[in-house]
């Protein structure tokens, strides 16, 4: 089981609070040596520090120093960060006085020490930064402080890394609190251009925290909006800026109300300046980091803002230019039953997935859950980028689904709601466009990964296809709930069977290829992709880059795909992407049940290949 690091940190604690060495618990976590051996080493100087009882006369001093240091506050003596923070009120002098006071009589273990590992959605929390604030108060070199600051940010990035990693929504404290740090520090180094090594941290740290931030939109808490868009905006600025303070051009909050999306495709600008990124208007301009190496007919995928009012913003160019074999322009998912995790990496399907520092997971993933992983190419091999929990069933009132259609209108300026295959899909503020096999325009085919909650569709990633089909057929592949007045229903979609066959068994995940008439939908066939039973299959989906007979190699590895296996959408071939369900066979290979072609043609550029190497 995958465990986050204040769990680790909270045992590791356990341990030298029981007597044993620090250098003996660290041996334990090597790779996270670094990180657990000061707090550690703070602990047992704690532990073995006698308790301090101060007898009322010393209270009462304590006291007069700290009326007199709030006295100062309020006089403006001293600079202090003037920004509005959600948890300033504990900053006010009153609270920060009872800050000082607590951790002066409670240095031998009391409620100073229990808030260092405090959690934002624990009411300790603005206990430990209003102490991370005090302690400040005594660092008399700017340079230092600066420092300190950038260390309290990343700190609280391992927070709500924690925090997704169990399931939990990020809430305003902590994201405030990580704005609050950057925007002090930032503050002080404009004025330091001869600190070089820590301007470079600034803006090294300025993009690790942007990126992470995009990633966990769809995890930031309703109320955390707002905040949410001034930390991510203040954070590009300052890579704008180079760090050194205010940027001639800057991102604004509201420019990020609607939410991000990642957007690939072949770029062509356009009259009036702005550019299509696979058929879709953006806006890339001098707000766009990296956005001066765009030529057009170039293949790209940008980090977009969305306003609220529809407006497309590019923030940034990512990975470059993909129209080189060292870019990864494939979108391949592995999911399946969790058979064992760690913090290494995760065991689907007897095939083992390696993390890196920057996986990203979404939830408290145990053996026996379904998952889907995002894989990423990089210099080691493939990777997962996210792990999140995957797939719905009969009973469940938000249905996961897959569609395939085609797009009815022009989408190229509509990021609300687009018409596919006769449905409305709503593009939500998280939405993958992923147009790497031809612009998203009116006739295009594509595949829609997608949520039925009650009849809303929304769109989680939409793919655009280098395939060809009559406008009325569709795919579905969806769970079947049950028959009702004379059709099938699948993950919510009301479908009239065929006048011959049997009904597949309930529960099941079925792929049905249907003909749209009007409003109804007619089932030409079925086919049972998993029962109940089967939760030991995996569902995969790359792009082939190597057929050797009844073997397919993806960016995940090898998959057989002998005749028995059931395949659709045409005949196989290099470039062209694949959604497979597999076993694992008694030989340890990943043995196809059922294999859907979803492009006629191959996708890649000539020269390109997405076989990963180790170089």
């Amino acid at each position: 089981m995958l465990r986050g690091f204040n769990s680790i940190l909270d045992d590791c604690l356990t341990a030298v609070r029981n007597g044993e060495p620090v250098e003996q618990v660290v041996a334990r976590y090597p790779r996270l040596a670094a990180r657990l051996r000061p707090s550690l080493t703070l602990a047992a100087k704690v532990q073995a520090a006698p308790r301090v009882v101060p007898r009322l006369q010393a209270q009462e001093q304590g006291w007069r120093l700290v009326r007199e240091r709030a006295h100062q506050l309020r006089m403006g003596t001293r600079r202090v960060s003037v920004r509005r923070t959600n948890y300033a009120a504990v900053l006010k002098p009153a609270a920060a006085a009872l800050g000082v006071i607590l951790l002066m009589t409670s240095f031998g273990g009391g409620l100073a020490y229990a808030s260092q590992d405090a959690m934002p959605d624990s009411p300790l929390y603005r206990v430990k930064l209003a102490g991370e604030d005090v302690r400040l108060w005594f660092i008399f070199d700017e340079t230092h402080e600066a420092e300190i600051l950038l260390d309290q940010s990343d700190q609280r990035v391992e927070e709500m890394r924690s925090m997704v990693s169990q399931g939990e929504k990020i809430p305003d404290d902590v994201l405030s609190a990580l704005d609050d740090r950057n925007e002090r520090a930032v503050a002080i180094l404009t004025g330091k251009p001869e600190e070089t090594a820590l301007r470079a941290r600034v803006l090294t740290q300025a993009q690790e925290q942007e990126d992470l931030l995009v990633e966990l939109w769809p995890q930031v808490s309703d109320g955390a909006r707002e905040t949410y868009t001034t930390a991510v905006a203040r954070l590009h600025n300052t890579r704008l800026s180079g760090g050194a303070g205010e940027a001639f051009v800057s991102v604004r909050p509201e420019d990020l109300l609607g939410g991000i999306l990642s957007i690939s495709g072949q770029a062509q600008q356009m009259e009036d300046g702005t550019w299509t990124i696979g058929g879709v208007e953006v806006k890339v301009d001098d707000r766009t980091i990296g956005g001066a190496e765009l030529q057009a007919g170039a293949t790209a995928r940008f980090v977009v803002a969305r306003s609220s009012n529809g407006r497309l913003q590019a923030l940034s160019l990512v990975g470059g230019l993909l129209d080189s074999p060292d870019n990864d322009t494939s979108s391949a998912l592995v999911s399946g039953q969790v058979e064992s995790i760690s913090s290494e990496g995760i065991y689907i399907g007897g095939a083992f997935i390696p993390f890196s520092s920057d996986t990203l997971q979404t939830d408290s993933i145990k053996p026996g859950q379904r998952v889907q992983v995002t894989l990423k190419n990089t210099a080691n091999g493939v990777v997962a980028s996210a792990v999140k929990p995957s797939g719905s069933t009969a009973s469940s009132s938000a249905k996961s689904f897959t569609f395939e259609g085609t797009i009815e209108g022009d989408v190229s300026s509509s990021t609300n709601q687009w018409t596919i295959g006769g449905l409305e899909f709503e593009i939500t503020p998280s939405t993958i466009v992923d147009a790497s096999g031809g612009d998203a325009r009116d006739g295009a085919r594509v595949q829609v990964e997608a949520i039925n909650n009650r009849g809303d569709l929304q769109a989680s990633r939409v793919s655009v296809l280098a395939a060809e089909a009559p406008e009325e057929t569709v795919t579905i592949i969806g769970i079947y709930e049950d028959f009702e007045d004379g059709v099938w229903i699948i993950s919510g979609f009301p479908i009239i069977p065929p006048e011959i066959g049997d009904d597949p068994p309930a529960e099941s995940l079925v792929s049905v290829e249907v003909r749209r008439q009007g409003s109804d939908l007619f089932a030409k066939s079925l086919f049972v992709v998993e029962t109940t039973d089967d939760h030991h299959l995996v569902r995969t989906q790359g792009t082939i880059s190597e057929i050797d007979g009844s073997r397919w190699t993806l960016e995940f590895g090898q998959v057989r795909v002998a005749s028995t296996a059931e395949v659709t959408g045409g005949e196989p071939g290099v470039g062209q992407r694949a959604l497979i369900w597999s076993e694992q066979g008694v030989d340890g290979e990943l043995q196809a049940r059922y294999a859907r072609l979803l492009d006629d043609r191959s996708i890649l550029d000539d020269g390109v290949d997405l076989v990963p190497t180790d170089e």
